[in-house]
């Protein structure tokens, strides 16, 4: 019985070795040595099923190649030692910081690590500073998770949260309109500018860095606890904007990385324009195993995670840029320009996305009045079509996300089906 049980975990230890050199190997050949050639090729990169047209990505992406066998390494060599590789997934974990750094054009003591948006929103609104008598401002186009994080804090501690509308229609909003109506609102005792830099409810994709210059003109007269701090929810831009955090002129971002950035699940970053901790303070400990101080490291959340998750998101930053920032957000956009030129010409459809990208970014919602959304999505369904329908903000809409996994055929063929059915 002995002898059998040597040779059962012989030949265990056996594939195991194996399993980490067949990754590597086809990591060398595909993620490790990718190079963008062309649109149609980089959709080789994915898994995600050809059959089907896929415009609501927006919720939970395929991931590429190079960001899939880096996870399978990870997660084999946690499975077959994981004492041993913990040390590997933390110095992992801080290169991911640093290639998220590197992809916003700051340092990695200013970038974090959170498990998605929602768990970095609720991390920034609970912990940042704000002195009794203070008030936050924020909108009614928030996610839910940025109104529910702001209404925890407001009833735990008495915080006024004031919320109003930057603009009534997606399509007459002006930058002029939204930087007035904040100006409008804005108090001596405004604390946190609480917004989000594309709405997932409307589409609009808000002036970000004409609201931080808004910002910085109403601090220059503010004591150093009395400034108000430009807090971002970047999610819906991450991924798809060629924009450094600088020019965005926020003092906290936060965004998923498995949406647009197509990257692991369950990762997401907080960047901050003070790399120490002067406006914010940790909720989770730091398990911080590189000794740094500063807010990358103590905002970053300790515990046992999803390593492997963790350890591969480099991978993801890595893949961008290799495409390219600027070619990644040309082509978003132009896919988006093509849907919403052939949906505002279609009789008996109403698009809600302004037209050009001064406006908007990487979603195009639209109405067809006879129809409901969720009847729109049923339809389309059936041409294995994927959209996703919403009622909040100015919904009722149909929401459509054209990206880098997306065609020029693919919208066309869609824009055909609604053809038919209006």
């Amino acid at each position: 019985m002995r002898i059998q049980r040597r040779r059962l975990l012989q030949g265990a230890g056996l594939l195991a070795g194996l399993l980490p050199l067949r990754a590597t190997s086809a990591l060398a050949k595909s993620g490790e040595e990718f190079q963008f050639e062309d649109w149609r090729q980089l959709r080789n990169e994915f898994e995600q099923d050809p059959a089907w047209s896929n415009f609501a990505g927006f919720l939970l992406a395929s991931r590429p190649r190079m960001v899939e066998e880096d996870i399978e390494r990870h997660r084999v060599a946690l499975n077959r030692n994981a004492p041993e590789y913990l040390s590997e997934v933390y110095r992992l974990e801080r290169e991911g910081r640093a290639r998220a750094a590197e992809y916003l054009g700051v340092e990695p003591s200013q970038i974090s690590m959170t498990g998605n948006t929602t768990m970095g929103l609720a991390t920034l609104y609970n912990q940042i500073r704000i002195r009794p008598g203070q008030e936050v401002l924020s909108t009614e186009h928030e996610h839910y998770s940025c109104r529910m994080s702001l209404r925890y804090r407001s009833a735990r501690e008495r915080i006024r949260v004031y919320t109003i509308r930057l603009y009534d229609e997606p399509r007459q909003a002006s930058t002029d309109e939204i930087l007035g109506r904040i100006r409008e609102h804005v108090t001596a005792k405004t604390r946190v500018l609480a917004l989000s830099w594309v709405h997932s409810g409307s589409s609009l994709k808000l002036p970000a860095a004409e609201v931080g210059k808004l910002v910085a003109e109403l601090n220059r007269e503010r004591d150093a606890d009395d400034r108000i701090l430009y807090c971002l929810d970047g999610v819906h831009a991450f991924g798809v904007e060629n924009t450094s955090f600088d020019e965005l002129g926020c003092d906290f971002l936060v965004a998923g990385t498995h949406k647009w950035m197509f990257g692991p699940s369950g990762t997401g970053i907080m960047c901050s324009r003070d790399p120490g901790l002067k406006n914010v303070s940790p909720t989770i400990p730091p398990f911080n195993t590189g000794g740094e101080e500063g807010f990358g490291a103590a905002m970053t959340p300790g515990g046992f995670h999803t390593f492997e998750h963790r350890a591969a998101v480099r991978k993801a930053f890595e893949f961008h840029l290799r495409i390219g920032k600027q070619r990644v957000q040309d082509r978003i956009h132009a896919l988006n320009d093509r849907l919403k030129n052939q949906l505002e010409a279609l009789d008996g459809v109403e698009l809600v996305t302004p037209l050009g990208s001064d406006f908007s970014a990487g979603f195009t919602f639209f109405r067809v009045p006879e129809r409901s959304p969720e009847e729109v999505q049923k339809i389309l369904r059936d041409h294995q079509i994927l959209v996703s329908p919403a009622d909040r903000d100015v919904g009722p809409v149909v929401r459509m996300a054209p990206g880098l996994l997306n065609s020029e055929e693919e919208i066309d063929a869609t824009v055909e089906v609604l053809r038919k059915i209006v």
